[in-house]
């Protein structure tokens, strides 16, 4: 790196596009066409941490020159995996897992060239590559406590290491239908019935208890270009880059070592396969031997995954290709007078696609055997997939123009006024697939003949006849007609299946946008630019103001079913924030002292959060009022010779504006005319929670909902343990069943957030540090011994601030020794960080229904140490 450049605050104008908060720019060295240099550092460090950096540059000319820099990484995980030395009754251990995960094997290297073609002109150009393969973690640890019943699987807001109710989670629900699992069970291991060979043991932060050894595949290939060329008094420049990235990670979706599933009467094998996912991004999903339009994808195409088949098996697949390339141009000026100024436009296009994928055979075993204890017949695919079309799934361009004029009235003022004008255009062409369709062959006991018939579980067969869903799907296809001819028909009659035959048994890409009338394409059109001033009040000290206008666009929320969209909708609006900030630079003391400080005042319009919800990631919008001082500060004293001190304090006070939004783990808002229930219906909405009034659940409504399997209490004859309140009404309950016996239900009730923190906005944060330096002639160099300390105090991880998501203050040491010899050719290192071996939580990510709603923290390093050396040659 030649420097790092950090932009506070919101740049209106010569980035002015997702710049909403700031800009870092990480500037490179070019080539050096005047020597022949270059360097090595070696790094090693406890958990076989080993890091090796280097550099070369090479004049070839006196024009032209090359420059080569590289890095590689290995370390072993942070996070001890407990399952790795565990025996099963067989004495037989865990295949295919190590002792440690989250490791990194990582290897980045750069070639840079530089050409100056003339006095006047110069080009350079650069390719980077960046290739990981390890087992780095998404997720390391889950914090849960059992909830007594089985709806939002852990309890919102205590803190431990339980697994979900099990009974809570799909894995739970599906493999307790099936006879597999006692249904309703919580997961303690006293249950009959319920086994584990691998037993969970007690957990800390830094472990798992996982059979699943994470997958992590990220690769990034950039080339990027650069011409310079002066004329007079302007100076032109043309930069553009070209980006390529593909990415994979396959995670343990259950977190832990599941049960043993049970043989069934339809499965008396007791093996239960899991599916493999459909392809990569990038292989169609359509054609192959394993793909979804033609049924076949996953176990009943024989795509299925090497794992152990006689326990609860789940995990998450995430991937990704995309393509991204931008350009930008440039005139500036360097006329004499009082007036300069900077003119430009940039332009950008991106294609990506990918998929998220849950597989489990607890999700497998329904679409092959059913769900007797659900009423449901077997489904179809057996597994969750939000997907982009590889044949042009997200596509993103835009353009802008920019300027600004900087004029100075006197000596000692400079004014600077921006401008910018963006335009940001999106397209999605995507699909959400899970239960969506049955296999009717089946259902009749394969009365129809040899080949089985399909049809979409959101109606035909399982729904209302003629409702509006279908009718959607109908006037899709062209069968409208077919479909109000067959509404009086039986189930399996003919009419009925001709319409099933003519729809695709799965939702093709943007068939759910197009039949709900949610937009695939948008485009974001915005002024922004900033207004300041910078007056010198001496050579020491500089004053600034400024007003600025900062922009990002809006975008596409995954193409949830209908019946999912809960609590948000299918996009989301672009980001405005409107900045006054006041500061000063001053250096005092003789030079010894360098003090900064910042005042500031932030006013956010549609500011973007994310959450999980539905196993998708889903962005909302929410206003926001910010303000803060930030003071920061280097000193050298005079009377004591070698030592620098430099510190850095701010003050942040953050506040949702009037917003509102459906907390997925309060879905009554603390409303006790509510209850939160479990759904239990058939299909793509069994285990997702819901609210439903109280008063209106009668017991004679929960005597008929429990004898027509609207409701679920006793399991397999047998009371296994309560899954029902303290009032008698079950939490396993069907909404298709409350709906139609006339009972108020809904998604959730909106939380109130007006004058909450926004997340991961700690009021207070401190940052210490101090250095002496000693020259020692003995050793040719000179010693120096660094301190560093940070503190950050309490925060929230989600802008619902509720005890769950309170993120405690934490601090944090580090230290290290460092050696320097006065040719400047050898550097050594020994370095200690988190001295005080904290388990220092910086976030939390919170689950979705159908893993229990577990949450995951995220830590600082355990404490770790190790020693570095850097030889550097050349002239």
């Amino acid at each position: 790196m030649e420097r790092i450049e950090i932009l506070r605050g919101p740049q209106g104008t010569l980035f002015g596009r997702n710049a909403t908060g700031g800009a870092i720019n990480f500037i490179t060295h070019r080539p050096d066409l005047e020597k022949t240099s270059g360097a090595i550092d070696v790094e090693l460090g406890d958990y076989n941490h080993s890091r090796i950096k280097g550099l070369f540059n090479l004049p070839i000319t006196e024009t032209f020159g090359v420059r080569i820099a590289g890095m590689k990484l290995d370390r072993d995980g942070y996070i001890s995996n407990l399952a790795y030395n565990q025996r099963d009754a067989n004495g037989e251990r865990l295949p295919g897992i190590d002792d440690d995960v989250d490791g990194r094997d990582i290897l980045s290297y750069r070639i840079t060239g530089k050409w100056n073609i003339s006095d006047e002109a110069s080009v350079w150009f650069l390719y980077s590559k960046f290739d990981e393969d390890d087992d780095r973690a998404t997720i390391t640890n889950q914090i849960c406590v059992t909830n007594d019943v089985p709806t939002t699987g852990c309890k919102p807001d205590e803190f431990g290491f339980d697994s979900p109710h099990l009974g809570a989670t799909t894995g739970g629900i599906f493999g307790g239908s099936a006879g597999a699992l006692p249904f309703g069970s919580n997961g303690f291991y006293a249950i009959p019935g319920l086994n584990y060979d691998f037993q969970r043991p007690q957990l800390g932060f830094r472990d798992m208890h996982t059979d699943y050894e994470p997958i992590f595949q990220n690769e990034e290939d950039l080339f990027a270009f650069g011409l310079n060329y002066d004329v007079e008094e302007l100076s032109f420049s043309l930069q553009g880059a070209h980006q390529e990235t593909e990415y994979l990670s396959r995670q343990d979706y259950l977190m832990d070592v599941g049960p043993t599933l049970n043989p069934t009467a339809l499965n008396p094998d007791g093996l239960w396969p899991i599916s493999a996912p459909a392809g990569r991004a990038g292989d169609d999903w359509r054609e192959g031997q394993c793909n979804l339009n033609n049924g076949t994808a996953g176990v009943f195409g024989g795509c299925i995954l090497p794992v152990d088949q006689t326990r609860v098996f789940a995990y998450d697949q995430s991937d990704s290709s995309a393509k991204y390339w931008t350009i930008e141009g440039k005139v500036t000026s360097v006329f004499e007078g009082p007036l300069n100024l900077l003119v430009g436009a940039s332009a950008y296009d991106s294609e990506s696609y990918g998929d998220y994928y849950v597989l489990a055979n607890t999700l497998d075993l329904v679409t092959v055997y059913g769900s007797p204890a659900l009423n449901a017949p077997p489904l179809y695919p057996r597994f969750i997939n939000n997907t982009t079309n590889p044949s042009g799934g997200n596509l993103q361009d835009g353009w802008a123009v920019f300027g600004e004029l900087y004029l100075k009235p006197a000596e000692d003022l400079k004014v600077t006024a921006g401008l910018r004008f963006n335009e940001d255009n999106k397209e999605t062409n995507d699909t959400s697939v899970l239960f969506n369709a049955v296999n009717v062959n089946t259902l009749a006991g394969g009365a129809l003949g040899p080949d089985p018939y399909w049809t979409r579980s959101t109606g035909f067969l399982l729904g209302a006849p003629a409702s509006p869903t279908e009718l959607g799907l109908a006037a899709e296809y062209g069968v409208t007609s077919q479909l109000e001819a067959a509404a009086s028909t039986g189930p399996l009659s003919p009419e009925r299946l001709a319409v099933s035959q003519a729809i695709p048994i799965v939702p093709q890409f943007g068939e759910t946008r197009r039949i709900t009338g949610s937009p695939s394409t948008e485009t974001w059109r915005e002024a922004t630019g900033r207004l300041g001033i910078d007056w010198n009040i001496s050579d020491d000290s500089l004053l600034y103001a400024f007003l600025s206008r900062g922009y990002k666009p809006g975008g596409f929320n995954p193409a949830i079913p209908p019946a999912f969209q809960t609590t948000s909708a299918f996009t989301f609006d672009a980001e405005a924030v409107d900045s006054f900030e006041i500061g000063m630079k001053n250096t005092l003391l003789d030079n010894q002292l360098v003090l900064n400080g910042t005042f500031f005042i932030y006013d956010y319009q549609g500011l973007q959060v994310t959450r999980i919800a539905n196993n998708s990631s889903i962005n909302d919008n929410i206003d926001a009022d910010i303000m803060g001082i930030e003071v920061e500060g280097q000193w050298s004293p005079a009377a004591v010779s070698g030592l620098s001190v430099d510190f850095a304090y701010s003050w942040l006070k953050s506040e949702v504006a009037g917003s509102a939004s459906v907390d997925p783990v309060s879905r009554t808002a603390g409303n006790s005319d509510w209850i939160l229930l479990n759904n239990i219906d058939p299909g793509s909405l069994t285990a997702v929670n819901y609210i439903a009034r109280v008063a209106q659940i009668t017991p004679e409504l929960v005597d008929d909902a429990l004898a027509s399997d609207g409701a679920l209490d006793i399991r397999n004859g047998q009371t296994v343990q309560s899954v029902s309140y303290e009032n008698g009404i079950p939490a396993y309950f069907s909404r298709a069943f409350l709906d139609e016996n006339g009972v108020e239900t809904s998604n959730g009730l909106p939380t109130s957030l007006n004058g909450n923190s926004l997340p991961n906005s700690p009021e207070h944060t401190l940052h210490i540090g101090a250095a002496h330096t000693w020259p020692i002639p003995q050793i040719k160099g000179d010693l120096t011994l660094r301190w560093d300390y940070y503190w950050q105090d309490d925060s929230y991880a989600r802008e619902f601030n509720s005890i769950g998501d309170e993120i405690e203050g934490w601090d944090q040491h580090n230290a290290s020794l460092i050696y320097e010899s006065t040719d400047s050719k050898w550097s050594a290192r020994v370095w200690v960080r988190n001295l005080q071996d904290e388990d220092n939580v910086t976030g939390k990510y919170l689950t979705s229904d159908t893993s229990g709603f577990f949450r995951n923290y995220f830590l600082t390093e355990p404490r770790v140490y190790g020693a570095s050396v850097r030889y550097s040659f050349g002239d």
